[in-house]
């Protein structure tokens, strides 16, 4: 077997680990800004091996519409007093990191690689999250590590769901195996206790299902079992789970004014107060000054409405839109059976999705990456050139009739 240059699994790896490291850090106790800026100063050093793949022109293109994101941005301040925010960099940065990596990290085989590896680092994360549960040890009501943040723990194991389910919809060999992995992930997402990735896991898998055809499905009888016992594995782990968790999994179908809810009521109510004259925005950190319970309002739209503003929003959504609408087309045109703009379109939809319900303007990093990479392939797919009908002669004057 013929072992993989480095440019094609190294890069892809190390991305892999980026995505994942804002838990990771969190996970092996390590500074979450070291874990990150060390694993897109590696990932930029490996993608240099990338750079054989054509992607150069591709880059100059993505490049003048992340600054533009930038300039949007950094207007905010100009009528603002706010000191410079960490948010505020980390945001570009990871503007920038993703535009090369969409265009030198995930080129050809490399996407192919990437998708692999970063669904792995999530199936082993919710893992090990079961295995090494440290809120065992403080009385934590859910799934949590280190300091706690069982959000990415549910992101995670959502992912991996998504992308078992993606197998087991397009490849019929090794079915059950596929279902057994799905278990573990299936308890993670449970007993991480976090209502946005399952709601926005929802929607990923409904995507899946229109974009591989496989609508037809939901009519056989092994598949809606299979979703019977699914759904009662995950009551069953609900109802073993810590009251905390029970309650809030309760409150995906009855309001119980939970003490998550009266926060998001506050944070919303702090955010509508501040959606006024939001045109260029507040600045980052703007939410977090104005004495609000949390740091951001838990919502990628709102968030940008009140600090980058109004006219970076429509074009940051402008440009989410066409990327997901770009990688809708490329999945349909290979009616779901190639899996990288299969799987990173439902990916883009679940990332977004879930950025509505937690998570500030830098948490979404697959999102943003998917954006890029549907963007930079907008310059390699190109139409179909209509062959014309060839030219009948004109019948001369001297031709028999």
């Amino acid at each position: 077997m013929r072992v993989p240059s480095p440019k094609l699994f190294l890069a892809p790896a190390c991305l892999g680990l980026f995505l994942l490291s804002a838990w990771a850090s969190v996970f092996f106790a390590v500074d979450t800004d070291l874990v990150q800026y060390t694993a897109i100063a590696a990932t930029i050093v490996l993608g240099g091996l990338s750079l054989s793949y054509s992607g150069v022109s591709r880059f100059l293109y993505l490049l003048p519409i992340a600054v533009t994101l930038i300039v949007f941005a950094q207007i905010a301040y100009l009528n603002s007093d706010l000191a410079r925010h960490p948010k505020e960099l980390k945001f570009y940065l990871i503007l920038v990191f993703c535009a090369y990596c969409a265009c030198f990290v995930m080129r050809g085989k490399a996407a192919d690689n990437f998708v692999k590896i970063y669904v792995a680092l999530c199936f082993i994360l919710s893992i090990a999250a079961l295995g090494f549960n440290k809120g065992a040890e403080t009385d934590a009501q859910r799934l949590m590590q280190g300091d706690g943040n069982p959000i990415w723990i549910a992101r995670a194991a959502g992912t991996a769901i998504m992308y078992l389910a993606y197998r087991l919809l397009t490849q019929p060999r090794h079915r059950a195996v596929r279902a057994g992995l799905l278990l573990p992930c299936v308890a993670a997402l449970v007993l991480a206790g976090s209502r946005g990735p399952i709601v926005s896991l929802v929607i990923g898998l409904g995507v899946l299902l229109v974009l591989t055809n496989r609508g037809a499905l939901l009519l056989s009888s092994k598949v809606w079992a299979a979703g019977v016992a699914m759904v009662l594995l995950g009551v069953a782990g609900a109802i073993l789970a810590p009251a905390g968790v029970r309650d809030r999994m309760a409150s995906l179908f009855v309001s119980n004014y939970s003490g998550s809810d009266v926060l998001r009521m506050n944070l919303y109510e702090v955010s509508f107060a501040m959606l006024r004259d939001t045109l260029f925005g507040k600045g980052f950190g703007a939410f977090e000054a104005s004495g609000a319970l949390q740091p951001y309002p838990h919502n990628l739209l709102i968030e940008s409405l009140i600090e980058p503003g109004l006219v970076f929003t429509v074009f940051f959504f402008a440009l989410i839109g066409y990327a997901i609408r770009r990688l809708y087309k490329s999945a349909k045109l290979g009616q779901g059976r190639d899996m990288v703009p299969t799987f990173l379109c439902a990916l883009a939809v679940y990332s977004l999705a879930n950025a509505m319900f937690s998570g500030d303007i830098t948490s979404p990093k697959e999102l943003y990456l998917c954006v890029f990479f549907a963007m930079s392939t907008a310059l390699t797919v190109k139409p179909a050139v209509r062959a014309s009908p060839p030219l009948r002669a004109r019948p001369r004057l001297s031709d028999p009739l």
